[in-house]
């Protein structure tokens, strides 16, 4: 009759009205059978554009084979065994994993799949979207990143702390609050501009924006930080003992080892076979060698080769680092020592004038030999033994 040719029509226009939309989607749409076959899972029917171009299969490829073509090693177990459960029970299901492309690169998808009947309410198929949301997780993976910097702060700023309340010099643990100020203000100022790119970014959820707000607030709050260290400063006194200079050196060579082997650097160490006494603020004098080894491993390129080595001379006690980096120049030589003074890019230049002034602590000489270009040779000389009384 006409009236149910004009259903017809009418339904034919709307069926190519949705075929039009699914073909054009900006999200990958798979159609699969309703119940798996011979096959291990349940065949592809009809893949959309948008699956094509963020998989790499066409629709010759991916049709009558199963999801599985997506799976790889990082796709997640658990998020399967969830989409196995609900398929069984007839159920919809949302999962996020990660899916491997033709060419084997994977990328991270939000998998929505829902089971879709007939007009009589038949269970005929099911109807997959896909969106892809590797920005997103990749977001959400910097973000964790960050946090792992922040707690990493945290924990220096912890032990930083405990050796400061050795220190008893007021001008040294004045340099040293200046010292936290350079350790810990640019890693702030790095994790919060990072997270302000992160926020700027499309597809990033709200609860995320909340959580990269809070990164930045914190970052913000580590300033803050540093000006509790000056006045908690204050009041510290530390004692002196007579221990082992190579026992110091030790646990600092462990850290520096690692570092100089990731810069592909050589570091060649050579301790006095016999102990090497002297008084000390233990906790104090290796915050000064470090740094000394430090630079030198700053200033060391590729390949290039540091020498550390302990020795007596006379009655005193000797350290020596040699480098083979870029050297100072010889007019600059003289200024290395001045606070806020600095051959880097980057840094307060706090870290030798706080050299200077723990080694003049423990009654010390500091020698320098270096010529631009040519590598640097930092000396420090101890007395053996001295009477604590001379300090104050």
């Amino acid at each position: 009759t006409i009236e149910n040719a004009i259903k017809r029509k009418k339904s034919e226009e709307r069926l190519r009205l949705l075929e039009s939309a699914v073909a054009n989607a900006n999200d990958a749409i798979i159609i699969l059978e309703a119940e798996p076959g011979e096959m291990r899972g349940r065949r592809i029917l009809y893949v959309n554009k948008a699956f094509t171009e963020m998989t790499g299969y066409n629709y010759e490829e991916a049709t009558n084979r199963t999801l599985r073509i997506l799976r790889g090693p990082k796709t997640s177990l658990s998020a399967l065994n969830k989409l196995r459960i609900a398929l069984e029970q007839i159920k919809p299901v949302r999962v996020e994993l990660i899916n491997y492309r033709k060419d084997g690169s994977e990328f991270w998808v939000e998998c929505n799949i829902v089971p879709f009947a007939d007009e009589k309410g038949l269970f005929t198929h099911w109807v997959s979207v896909q969106r892809d949301i590797t920005e997103r997780k990749q977001a959400e993976e910097e973000r964790e990143m960050l946090m792992r910097k922040i707690e990493s702060i945290n924990a220096d700023l912890t032990e930083l702390n405990q050796e400061l309340e050795t220190i008893g010099a007021e001008r040294t643990m004045s340099l040293m609050a200046l010292t936290v100020a350079d350790r810990v203000r640019n890693p702030a100022a790095m994790i919060g501009g990072r997270c302000k790119r992160i926020i700027q970014k499309e597809g990033v959820s709200e609860s995320l924006r909340e959580n990269i707000q809070y990164i930045i607030e914190g970052a913000e709050n580590l300033d803050k930080i540093v000006k509790d260290f000056e006045t908690l400063l204050k009041n510290r006194q530390s004692k002196f003992k007579h221990d082992d200079l190579n026992r110091v050196l030790q646990r600092i060579v462990s850290v520096i080892e690692k570092e100089a082997r990731y810069k592909g650097v050589e570091l060649s160490v050579k301790m006095s076979n016999e102990p090497l006494r002297m008084n000390m603020q233990q906790d104090l004098l290796r915050v000064a060698l470090f740094h000394i080894i430090k630079n030198a491993l700053e200033a060391t390129s590729v390949g290039g080769k540091i020498s550390v080595e302990t020795f007596k001379e006379g009655d005193n006690v000797a350290f020596s680092v040699s480098d083979t980096g870029y050297g100072i120049p010889e007019d600059e030589i003289e200024h290395v020592f001045k606070p806020f003074f600095s051959t880097k890019e980057r840094g307060f230049g706090m870290g030798l004038p706080l050299v200077k002034q723990i080694v003049s602590e423990h009654m010390g000489n500091l020698f320098i030999e270096s010529k631009s270009g040519h590598g640097s040779t930092f000396k420090i000389v101890f007395p053996a033994r001295w009477r604590e009384d001379k300090l104050y």
